[in-house]
């Protein structure tokens, strides 16, 4: 086999797989919305089969959790001893996606984001394992039937290479050829993933906050909305700390502690079933309702919104993060209005939550452009704007931190 046919059936192999990690994300995100829809749509409104779901979930995450560990693992856990170790244990993966997807579907306040991720670095340190299986056994594999080359190339825990030192290049040349290919496969299993979600018709996760006319004036209250952003943001950061310690109890049983979770999801659920999910779902009617609340109500619903996804976190509903941060963060840029009447409307709820999510998940970069998806076109510089004063403090406080 010559040079180039090995790289082009390390690419075709590679694009397969990716286009598998792509369809497994799809077929996540389609039941958990389809089935949380089905599940919560049928009950909405009944008091007893709402206690009787919510007691259901818990006992089914918690014994889960008993028989399995820890699970879901959440991105930044996982990339983390990828990091340290250079490979992860992927075989739990469908563990991470089940559980992950229970705590989804019965109602917990998190995103689906964090696990999500998790299982797909999960999936693409498998997929490179087996890409290393191929590159090595080159000379044995094309001897094989089809039916066997496909059997080696699908099994999910044998015919695998496992990252070695000894064994990566360190030629500049190589490490450019890897880079330019797993970007053709993260670019794949995107597409392949978008193309499920277009082809089935799946809701988009992003709502879109409105139409800006901002002007020049709005500029005088950038730096009063980012301080009250930053403030925000602070509180909850401090709030976070603090139900750490309250709940840092039942740690060997998981059972109660997801019990106790469900109390929670129960009485939101009928109180302010909004405050449900991640809150991407509700995000949308946030622009045409906000006027109907007055401003002390919707900063309430932000306060609780953060306490129900810090309850949930730390009674074994765990999920991601970003969304319900993003929801709070919005909603409460949306209350401000109330206070800053002839300004606009939109320039007001952007900036403050940039500022907040910035402050609370420390990413300037990326929570901009992210807070930047839901939010029209001319109001771009200013969240940009905003994230480059997160980034010149940041890099200012760092000798200081030093």
């Amino acid at each position: 086999m010559t040079k180039h046919q090995l790289n082009f059936r390390i690419a075709l192999y590679g694009i397969l797989l990716s286009s598998l990690i792509g369809g497994i994300s799809f077929v996540f995100i389609f039941l958990e919305s389809n089935l949380s829809h089905q599940l919560w749509g049928a009950i909405q409104g009944n008091i007893l089969f709402s206690f009787i779901a919510c007691l259901i979930g818990g006992l089914i995450i918690g014994l889960l959790k008993h028989k399995w560990g820890n699970y879901p693992h959440v991105a930044h856990h996982t990339i983390s001893e990828l990091k340290a170790n250079l490979t992860i244990d992927y075989r739990p993966v469908f563990k991470n996606l089940t559980v992950a997807l229970f705590i989804l579907i019965f109602g917990a306040g998190v995103g689906p984001e964090a696990a999500l991720l998790s299982s797909i670095v999960m999936l693409s340190v498998w997929q490179a394992d087996k890409l290393r299986y191929l590159f090595f056994n080159q000379d044995t594999f094309i001897t094989l039937t089809v039916k066997e080359k496909l059997r080696r190339m699908f099994h999910p825990t044998e015919y695998i290479v496992t990252y070695s030192q000894d064994k990566a290049s360190n030629h500049p040349k190589a490490k450019r050829v890897n880079i330019i290919i797993n970007t053709l496969f993260t670019f794949n299993g995107l597409f392949s993933f978008t193309f499920l979600m277009k082809l089935t018709e799946q809701p988009s996760f992003i709502s879109h906050m409105g139409v800006s006319n901002w002007h020049l004036k709005e500029l005088i209250l950038l730096i009063p909305l980012m301080i009250i952003g930053i403030a925000f943001g602070k509180a909850y950061l401090l709030l976070k700390k603090q139900m750490q310690k309250w709940f840092n109890f039942w740690q060997d049983q998981p059972i109660k502690k997801t019990l106790l979770g469900s109390v929670a999801i129960f009485l939101v659920s009928l109180s302010l079933p909004s405050l449900m999910f991640s809150g991407q779902t509700s995000l949308g009617m946030v622009p045409e309702k906000y006027f109907q609340y007055s401003f002390l109500f919707l900063v309430g619903l932000v306060i609780l919104k953060l306490v129900f996804l810090e309850i949930c976190l730390n009674t074994g509903w765990v999920g991601g993060d970003i969304f319900p941060i993003v929801f709070a963060s919005i909603l409460l840029g949306f209350s401000l209005t109330h206070l800053f009447s002839g300004f606009d409307v939109v320039f007001i709820a952007a900036v403050t939550a940039t500022a907040m999510g910035i402050t609370i998940l420390k990413s300037p970069i990326g929570i901009s452009l992210f807070i930047a998806l839901f939010f029209p076109l001319n109001i771009f510089p200013i969240i940009l704007l905003v994230g480059a004063c997160f980034m010149v403090q940041k890099k200012v406080m760092a000798p200081k931190n030093a």
